[in-house]
């Protein structure tokens, strides 16, 4: 292993419009062009299929999965997202990475992330899988990446955490450069975040903030499923409901990706099967 190699696999940089030219000159940071929004999408079907997908296999397939899984597949089908930003320039990646924002203990006190790798190619079923096995590892302390990089943070003076955290994302995704000197993997981050709040009680609404060294454009937070009233032709009907909180950076993201990032969000909810949840499942449409 080379004691220095790039961090994230990138293809090479895309042409760019104007427009873009003026909003990636505009902010500087990640963070400071946060835009917000809120997707409103039922979940009856959602459950429903998450529901047989339990009783069939066994395992705790979630909220958090079905997410995952759709919007890897809403990055695939909008790729202009799934990019990193460097010295003014737009680098695809070379494939789609989720990372979920999971409590390290049963009491969620502490929590950290995982990136689970090309969700686009896994389906529901598998994204479950490893989730579980990688957190299950973290909570048992087997993980020993995540140990050292725990006690590494935990070694910093408060003084320089500031510095030195700028300085690795500066490092990692400006550079694109990686060491295991740094004592964390490569790319630990991914193309999206996900972060479920709504599973931890009934907060109904919340923001969660980008985070700028990880260069990640694209976050969102997941509400508490509620039961309100909503119009299906023309009557009024209880449905199950879930607000998705929306952070994106306005320098790759704007109004056109986010109305098309909705749009087949909702179509997903509308009709789970035009995701693969499972080996052997038909995809419709």
């Amino acid at each position: 292993m080379s004691l220095i190699e790039s961090n994230v696999k990138l293809h090479s940089p895309k042409r760019i419009s104007p427009w873009r030219k003026v909003a990636i000159g505009t902010w500087k940071m990640v963070g400071d062009p946060s835009v917000y929004g809120i997707l409103e999408v039922e979940m009856d079907k959602v459950l429903e299929r998450i529901e047989a997908l339990r009783v069939q296999t066994g395992h705790h397939i979630t909220i958090t999965h079905f997410i995952g899984k759709a919007l890897a597949e809403t990055l695939k089908q909008n790729p202009d997202i799934n990019c990193v930003l460097r010295f003014g320039k737009i680098y695809p990646r070379t494939s789609i990475d989720i990372f979920f924002q999971v409590a390290t203990d049963f009491e969620g006190r502490d929590l950290t992330g995982i990136a689970i790798r090309e969700v686009d190619k896994k389906t529901v079923m598998m994204l479950a899988e490893e989730i579980e096995a990688k957190v299950h590892a973290i909570r048992t302390h087997q993980d020993h990446t995540y140990r050292k990089m725990k006690k590494l943070i935990a070694g910093l003076p408060n003084f320089l955490s500031y510095w030195i955290i700028r300085f690795s994302g500066f490092f990692l995704y400006s550079l694109n450069l990686w060491t295991p000197w740094m004592g964390m993997p490569k790319d630990s981050f991914g193309s999206a975040m996900v972060t479920n709040y709504g599973s931890l009680g009934k907060l109904d609404m919340a923001f969660a903030p980008l985070i700028p060294y990880s260069r990640v454009p694209l976050l969102l937070a997941l509400s508490s499923i509620q039961e309100q009233p909503v119009v299906r032709k023309g009557q009024i009907v209880i449905a199950k409901v879930m607000k998705i909180c929306a952070t994106f950076d306005h320098r790759l993201i704007d109004g056109v990706h986010a109305s098309k990032m909705a749009k087949i969000f909702s179509e997903f909810c509308e009709d789970p099967s035009l995701l693969k949840w499972s080996e052997g499942d038909v995809v419709s449409g």
